[in-house]
């Protein structure tokens, strides 16, 4: 007889239902306790999942832990070598630009995506730290320009332009502020991070690491983030994170093609 795992069942029924799900409900449809049911969805919720509990509304999915992990989004990205070439999805990192840059070394292609779930050592400019909570997006992107007299700042430029057109078409009350930040009425909610390896002026290759908080709920930003917001807690309503993703790769993607000098 085949076994229903619980927190698997559950995940599958917040999916489906996309909205709320009582936890009596899914109390009897497993055949367990509500007590239980709450253990398992506490656990989803550290695996990473985003779910929304109300005492009298019950359970509603907010975004899944790894929702690109079917590894659909290649196909459907409107590209020609962004996100074509190879993708890393990777649990956990110290951070997305550091395993590109080490595939980088290993010539992996331009157009190679690193995204990651947690960041343990995410960084933002001047060395600042950048903390990847549960609900954001987390990626970098591998450029092989090989020009020479391209400086890595219109390398930033162009991501910051992607990022913050992006964002615009989802709320319409962000900011760009340069040379790497978005702004959603004063609060970041988005970063950018350029690193880039030369040979004398010859770009040979850059990382492109964008993270932006999408449906992180606003009472998970610690005081310390108080400066910090999500398109969730701005909006009041969950978004794709996968489409934000593709969204900024599709618009990157013509920004990247550069006048020869």
């Amino acid at each position: 007889m085949h076994r229903i795992n619980p927190r698997e069942y559950i995940l599958n029924s917040l999916s489906r239902s996309g909205c709320w799900v009582s936890g009596e409900a899914l109390s009897e449809e497993l055949g367990m306790s509500r007590a239980a049911v709450s253990k398992h969805i506490s656990a989803l919720k550290a695996e990473g999942c985003i779910i929304e509990s109300s005492p009298r509304r019950g359970h509603r999915l907010i975004s899944p832990a790894d929702p690109w992990a079917d590894g659909a989004i290649s196909s459907r990205l409107r590209t020609a070598r962004l996100g074509k070439a190879r993708w890393e999805w990777l649990k956990e990192t110290g951070s997305t630009n550091q395993a590109a840059a080490l595939l980088a070394l290993g010539g992996a292609e331009h157009g190679t995506v690193v995204i990651a779930r947690r960041q343990t050592e995410g960084r933002g400019s001047l060395g600042r730290v950048w903390s990847a909570l549960p609900g954001s997006l987390c990626f970098s992107v591998l450029i092989r320009p090989e020009r020479r007299g391209l400086h890595h700042e219109a390398l930033l430029g162009a991501a910051l332009r992607a990022c913050a057109d992006a964002i615009e078409e989802i709320c319409s009350l962000s900011e760009a502020r340069e040379p790497n930040d978005i702004l959603i009425e004063g609060k970041k909610v988005c970063g950018i991070l350029v690193e880039s390896m030369y040979h004398n002026d010859l770009l040979k290759w850059a990382v492109i690491g964008i993270g932006a908080n999408v449906n992180t709920p606003a009472d998970a930003f610690p005081p310390e983030l108080a400066c910090a917001t999500s398109l969730y807690a701005a909006t009041g309503f969950p978004h794709s994170v996968t489409g934000l993703m593709s969204s900024i790769l599709e618009r990157l993607e013509p920004l990247l093609d550069f006048p020869q000098e």
